[in-house]
């Protein structure tokens, strides 16, 4: 160890005599170990650590398992059979949207929020910083007017007062007794719920056919997930058997949370990032090996005298590994920094790149230790060959020659190295050009509407300010002829779901006067409920028939336009107009489903994009029905501008306001930037792989650049006796860039080879876009050997100038 320091300390005196390699070095392994430390933290933070929670192997996500796969959302006879059946869980709690306008403190707002039951909480082992979280019974009617509030809400919203337990709010025009404020720094306060009031199961909601709510488990102590799994779907296979009609063929899915945290494309996406800054690393050692060898290279004479005093080859090799060390090292501790300032910028970039609650991406204990071993590894990576060089000279001839015999000995190795930087650096121009096409693709995918000057929001409406449905829809409707009046305003129209904002309801349907298939099997497709003006509104394009009219009303022949998936898949060899669809009543502010009404399929729209643009074009059937003949429980609006829609928010909410002092107005935004949101994911993809692929760009062109500048500098000999036998400039020029753009050809065949296995690799991150494209790898391999082209005319260029007369003398 005493002889290992001294060697340190050799290695920095070292290093200090040769600033230019070094600052290279500090600022290449930086960069690559910076990268490499902030997206392992994002990794180890989403992947590998244990969620947060108290036990968190013993939590699941329980849900409904439909005959063709998947999950869906639970009804509440199933759920009460499963919460009283089971034996498995400590606790089984359901949870479903509960937000509610908070008024009385300034002006109306909307509070993001969840209803569940009593033991939610005690699922996740999470206890109140003040008060309590629900007690037993208080998810029953009568006692449900309690609510516990995040510390988040209860900083900014009551200024953070300790007297908050006990008072009254008002939601939703009800008063609630704020029972407990939950502690910061938990993954709640990470998430959008701000607030927690009770799931009460109203008579209204006991159906087997209405799933509109999740449910997570907590296993009790000593039952596995099997067990589990097995027990709940033996309680399913028996209300399939008791309930065909609405459960034949469905179970019950248990899956681990720490599995439904992480969505599959999040998964796939960071395991690509990892993957990225891990060539990006192994190109900068490359580079840094390289130029390592250079070094002992040029220092071979002197370890040839060393050897031949007494030195041994280990002592030697030792003092080279050590530099590297030292080099590596002090990069890592930059590349901490550096690390820590592109977690800054993927946090700042969060609203674009979703990262799950219980993620909480920081440089801890794990991360940092990653760091370490990755600098160390980095150098003994770097140093490795330089001190097998440095230990194994040609003492003879380096005494002899004065090292220049020796000094272009072994050129393979550092030509291998040069092979591999290239053959790296195009799979990650590869993958990140595939990216950037498929992000080009979904940016000019027609999504079915005209986006332009549209700007949308939601209107909440609460159950205890319209708990009649004509009335609430009377108001909607004021509201909609009220902003078609404002100036500046082209027309209005609203939905049970606005574009690439999900289905809204999914419901089965069958076709009528085909073969009776119970509901429990049927396909399934979305249903909106729309104005008659929301076609016209968003742009959407007629294909057959007509729109939806204002004849279309409560009491008139039910009626519905379909989209052009649903007509292909419904009605493949026939003409859909005249056509019935059997649907049930979704029975308005109600769980409920009631008797099936025969909807006449009157028009076929062109598909609208109901998720991301990514979507499959026959991803999503649907149809489309007036919410005066099934009306909705929530609506959104989308008023078209003649202009600049954000000279439009202001007299928006003013209007509404005008008929409503207590309505909020919740989420204005344009269309353009549901889109542009809804393509966040791949755009963040995008750019950062190719910050990536950039970078490996750049260390590839330096890698070449100086390889062949070293072996100009070699061969100076050799090129002088060449002019001076009568070789020509041009010849010159030929002779070197035949070897830097052979060493660069074979690494552009074997990084095309490497490109090939992007296609599984990436998979459903690409849209539009094969994995083999064609053109992307043309041209990555174009704008690579262009770059590899100029690394090597610069010293081809350099040596077409050597003065053999100058090169002789030196010699």
């Amino acid at each position: 160890m005493t002889a290992f320091i001294a060697d340190l300390r050799l290695g920095v005196r070292s290093l200090a005599r040769s600033p230019g390699f070094t600052l290279v070095a500090l600022a290449t392994l930086a960069l690559a170990l910076g990268a490499n430390t902030a997206i392992f933290s994002v990794v180890e933070a989403t992947l590998l650590r244990p969620l947060p929670y108290d036990q968190p192997e013993r939590l699941v996500r329980v849900l409904e398992a439909p005959p063709g796969g998947g999950r869906n959302g639970i009804s509440t006879l199933n759920f009460l059979d499963w919460q009283h059946q089971n034996t498995c869980f400590d606790y089984l709690a359901a949870e479903t949207g509960g937000s509610a306008t908070l008024t009385g403190h300034g002006d109306p707002i909307e509070i993001g929020g969840l209803k569940v039951s009593a033991h939610y909480f005690d699922i996740y082992g999470i206890r109140a910083a003040l008060g309590r979280t629900f007690a037993d019974g208080e998810d029953t009617a009568g006692k449900d007017r309690v609510v516990v509030l995040s510390h988040t809400l209860w900083q900014t919203q009551f200024g953070g007062d300790p007297a908050i337990v006990g008072r009254n709010v008002e939601l939703d025009g009800e008063p609630h007794v704020v029972i407990g404020v939950l502690p910061a720094g938990t993954p709640f306060e990470r998430n959008w719920p701000k607030m927690w009031r009770p799931l009460t199961f109203q008579p209204d909601n006991m159906t087997r056919d209405f799933h509109w709510f999740g449910a997570v488990g907590r296993l009790k102590l000593g039952v596995t997930l099997e067990q589990a799994r097995a027990q709940m779907d033996t309680i399913g296979r028996r209300i399939a058997k008791d309930f065909p009609d609405s459960n034949k063929g469905w179970g019950v899915g248990v899956d681990p949370m720490a599995d439904t945290v992480v969505w599959p494309d999040l998964r796939r996406s960071l395991l690509v990032m990892l993957g990225a800054v891990g060539m990006v690393l192994l190109i900068a050692c490359a580079n840094l090996a390289n130029l390592s060898l250079m070094r002992v290279v040029a220092r071979e004479r002197e370890m040839a005298i060393r050897i031949a005093i007494g030195a041994g080859r280990w002592e030697l090799a030792r003092r080279f590994l050590a530099e590297s060390l030292v080099v590596s090292l002090t990069g890592g501790a930059l590349g901490l920094v550096v690390g820590r300032l592109i977690i800054a910028g993927l946090k700042a970039a969060s609203d674009s790149f979703s990262l799950p609650a219980e993620a909480d991406v920081t440089l801890d204990g794990g991360v940092l230790l990653f760091a370490f071993a990755a600098s160390v590894v980095t150098g003994l990576g770097i140093g490795l060959l330089p001190a097998l060089h440095a230990a194994r000279p040609d003492v003879s001839q380096a005494l002899k020659q004065g090292g220049s015999a020796t000094a272009g000995s072994r050129p393979h190795v550092r030509h291998a190295l040069v092979v591999a930087e290239v053959a790296l650096a195009f799979v990650l121009l590869a993958g990140a050009g595939l990216l950037v096409r498929s992000l080009d693709r979904l940016a000019n995918v027609d999504p079915g509407f005209d986006a332009t000057n549209v700007l949308t929001f939601g209107l909440p409406i609460g159950n205890a300010r319209f708990p009649d449905m004509q009335a609430r829809l009377i108001f909607i409707e004021q509201v909609r002829e009220k902003l078609a009046s404002l100036p500046g305003v082209r027309d209005v129209g609203y939905a049970s779901a606005l574009p690439m904002q999900g289905w809204g309801y999914g419901m089965p349907y069958l076709v009528a006067g085909r073969e009776k298939i119970d509901r429990a099997n049927r396909p399934a497709c979305f249903f909106k409920m729309v104005s008659v003006s929301y076609f016209r509104t968003i742009g959407m394009r007629l294909l057959r028939g007509r729109a939806l009219t204002a004849a279309d009303r409560h009491g008139a022949p039910p009626v519905t336009v379909i989209n052009e998936t649903l007509a292909k898949r419904a009605f493949p060899r026939v003409n859909p107009l005249g056509q019935r669809i059997l649907v049930q009543e979704i029975v308005p502010n109600k769980t409920q489903l009631g008797d099936e009404i025969a909807w006449e399929v009157v028009g076929v729209v062109a598909d609208e994009y109901v998720g991301g643009p990514d979507e499959k074009p026959d991803e999503n059937p649907g149809m489309y029905v007036t919410h005066d003949q099934s009306p909705a429980s929530y609506v959104a609006f989308a008023v078209r501008g003649a202009g600049d829609t954000a000279l439009l928010r202001e007299p928006i909410a003013h209007a509404i306001h005008g008929l409503a002092s207590v309505q909020v107005v919740q989420g204005m935004k344009t269309l353009e930037t549901i889109k542009h949101e809804a393509m966040g994911d791949t755009r963040f993809r995008s750019r950062l792989l190719g910050a990536f692929a950039a970078v490996a760009l750049a260390l590839a062109s330096i890698g070449i650049y100086g390889v062949i500048s070293y072996s100009v500098s070699q061969r100076t000999r050799e090129i002088g006796i060449r002019t001076a036998l009568g070789a020509g400039r041009g010849d010159v020029l030929r002779l070197v860039l035949r070897h830097g753009l052979g060493l660069a050809g074979l690494g552009l065949v074997l990084g095309m080879a490497g490109a090939f296995g992007l296609d599984r690799l990436l998979g459903s991150l690409l849209f539009g876009v094969d994995g083999r494209d064609p053109l992307t790898l043309s041209v990555v391999a174009a704008a690579l050997g262009a770059v590899a082209f100029l690394a090597c005319y610069l010293p081809a260029r350099r040596a077409t100038r050597v003065d053999p007369l100058i090169a002789l003398r030196a010699e």
